[in-house]
């Protein structure tokens, strides 16, 4: 019988300077997601796997799965106008690394077989260039962002969006290669009257202020660009 979840990634993390072990598991198989804003998407974390994640947040341990990811609860700036990650690492993601993180890797083929047909959420928790490609190039039609897009060892333009909280990010990140997923302050959007955005950009067709119009599994734009004539716009976002 099919298993709701998997482990699809035991390995260094590509993003630590020490090399941590880290997990990958990919849930959702059997029970369809209740999220409205994705709709039904199966949905990867990644962890340490020594670490449970709530506890990596508070030790700081959490930089091999998150990078330098300005939304980590340690390096949190208030003044900033955001709130830290919404992910509660205590509850769906501290259940799912206890279950799963010693549960043998899944070879990518039956992977690949598994996930045909439906969309993914890469990184549900943690950041999508702490893993190999190859693991995501398994997971067919996706969503994913990384904070790591300033790196100068890997791009990852192809799969990913850049997240950035800026216009000067937006702008060195598409610099780079990226389609940017920009996130906007409540407080920002606010004072402007809803109408900062940038050129070639528009709001997340799911989110609230864009009217709900579609689902992330229905929309499929933020799958990073996909080849050098690719002039999707770019996306953002109101936080909250």
């Amino acid at each position: 019988m099919k298993r709701n979840s998997i482990k699809i990634y035991d390995g260094p993390s590509l993003i630590d300077p020490d090399a941590r072990r880290i997990v990958v598991i990919l849930t959702g198989l059997k029970s369809a997601s209740t999220n409205t804003k994705t709709g039904d998407m199966l949905q990867t974390w990644i962890m340490l796997h020594a670490t449970p994640p709530h506890t990596a947040q508070k030790t700081g341990e959490d930089s091999a799965v998150c990078g330098d990811c300005r939304l980590r609860p340690l390096l949190h700036d208030k003044d900033r106008g955001t709130k830290p990650c919404y992910v509660v690492t205590f509850q769906a993601a501290r259940s799912t690394w206890a279950a799963n993180r010693d549960a043998p890797v899944t070879p990518l083929h039956e992977v690949r077989a598994l996930v045909a047909r439906r969309k993914v959420r890469v990184g549900s928790y943690g950041d999508p260039m702490a893993v190999p490609d190859y693991v995501w190039q398994a997971t067919g039609s996706h969503t994913a962002y990384t904070h790591q897009w300033k790196s100068p060892y890997r791009l990852m333009r192809s799969t990913t969006m850049a997240s950035v909280h800026s216009p000067a990010e937006r702008t060195s990140a598409r610099q780079k290669g990226y389609r940017t997923f920009r996130i906007i302050t409540n407080t920002a959007w606010n004072a402007w009257g809803g109408a900062n955005l940038m050129d070639n950009e528009i709001l997340c067709p799911a989110s609230k202020e864009a009217g709900k119009l579609t689902t992330c599994a229905r929309c499929e734009l933020c799958n990073g660009k996909l080849g050098i004539n690719d002039n999707r716009k770019d996306i953002a976002i109101v936080a909250h």
